[in-house]
Formats: structure tokens, sequence, C-alpha cells
């Protein structure tokens, strides 16, 4: 065999494996570096979505006014007013037949004004994230909170979460989640990416949804099935 033939022989198969290796380090890269890179995302409540947004402003502006405001410290110090001197007046006499007509009518409509209904979000469901096993470790709370407006927003605090590939958050009906069976169950909800695996951050969830007594969320790895964390979650 000549020089020149071994030297085509040994370059293509220099190639060949340039060819398949590049691929299969960046599939190597993109599985395994999710476990030692944190994504930290931090979003704050979103109050914006209780106000009403001008036409010439985002949400995003009003939240950020919204924020601004709550920061400053505004002190109020009004003097009490001058009471007017009382007014002389006749002495009257009230039969006790008219002040107890006077008291039942009170009563009555004391109890027959409707309870005020609750302002601003209201707390529905609360869990704390735990291990999905030894190695998927996670923890922090998850609310679904019921917005002013009517809408549904699950919420994440203050989490930390085992990074991974393809991290989703499943909302499962599921009470408890001891592995993969539990998560794709019917009437699950993918809610999409997690965010970031440290940190805050809110999820809107379909106004056709209704949540069950009990049921569950979970940060699940996609392409390999695995739970990473899972909250049960309970009515307040």
């Amino acid at each position: 065999m000549s020089e020149r033939v071994r030297f085509y022989k040994r370059r293509g198969f220099i190639i060949g494996a340039v060819l398949v290796a590049v691929p299969a380090l960046a599939v190597a890269w993109w599985l395994g570096s999710p476990l030692f890179i944190d994504r930290v995302v931090d979003e704050p409540f979103p109050r914006a979505a209780m106000a009403v947004v001008p036409d010439d402003m985002t949400e995003e502006q009003v939240e950020e006014i919204m924020v601004e405001a709550e920061a400053e410290d505004a002190m109020v110090d009004e003097p009490m007013p001058e009471m007017p001197a009382p007014a002389e007046t006749a002495e009257t006499t009230t039969a006790p037949s008219e002040t107890a007509t006077t008291t039942a009518e009170t009563a009555a409509e004391t109890t027959t004004t409707a309870a005020p209904q609750p302002a601003g979000p209201v707390l529905l469901y609360q869990g704390v994230f735990v291990d999905g096993d030894s190695f998927h470790t996670g923890s922090g709370d998850v609310k679904v909170y019921r917005l002013e407006d009517g809408s549904l927003l699950l919420r994440l605090e203050d989490i930390e979460v085992r990074n991974g590939p393809d991290l989703n958050v499943i909302v499962t009906p599921s009470p408890t989640v001891a592995g993969r069976d539990d998560v794709r169950v019917e009437g699950h909800l993918d809610l999409g990416d997690l965010k970031g695996n440290i940190g805050s951050q809110n999820y809107e969830l379909p106004a056709e949804f209704t949540p069950p007594d009990e049921f569950s969320v979970v940060v699940f790895c996609v392409p390999f099935q695995v739970v990473f964390a899972s909250a049960e979650m309970r009515p307040v």
C-alpha cells in the first residue's frame, strides 16, 4: 500500500472521528452542564395583574411604579381638628317603646349587611418542595393564588432545585408523587420550562383549570422522565 493511500485513509479516519465526536460532545454538554450551572430568577408578585393598566403604559411600567411607591415611606401627621362647642338643647324624653324600636331596627340593619369580600389576591393552596431522590433535590414554597380579576396564579417562592436538562413545571392531579408514573397522568397540566432553578417565579394557570382538593406540582426532567422535586398541594 502506497504512502498516498495510507495518508488518505488516515485523514478519512480523523475526519470521521471528528464528525462523530463533535455532536457527541455537544449532547454531553447539553445534558451535563445544567447540573453545574445555576439559573437564578427573581420575579416579584404581579401587583400589576390587580391594577388597571392605562392605555399609554405597559404592565411592566405599572409594576415598576408600584414597587417604587411601596419602597417609599410617607408620613402624615395631621392635628386633631377643633371640635365646636356643644349647643344648648332642650331636654327631650324618649318613650321606652321608641327606644326599643330604634334598637331593633339597628340590629336588623347590622344583620342584613353583607360581609365584605377580601381585597387583593387570595391564597387558595400551598405546599413545599421535597427531593425527588437523594441526587435530584429541591426546596421552597409553592402557592396558588386567585387574583382580583379571577385568574389563577402559581407562584414558586425562594426555591432551590438542582438544575438539569429541559426541566418543566407540571401540575398533576396525583395527591402524592412517588415517581414518573405519577406525573403525566390524565388531567395533568404542563406549564412549560422552569424559568430558573433558584429564586421566585410566577406561572399563569389557564382560566378553565379547576384545581382538585389535592394535587401536586412537579419539577420534571422531560428527556429522562425524572422527578427533580415535588410539592403536595393542600387547600388553605
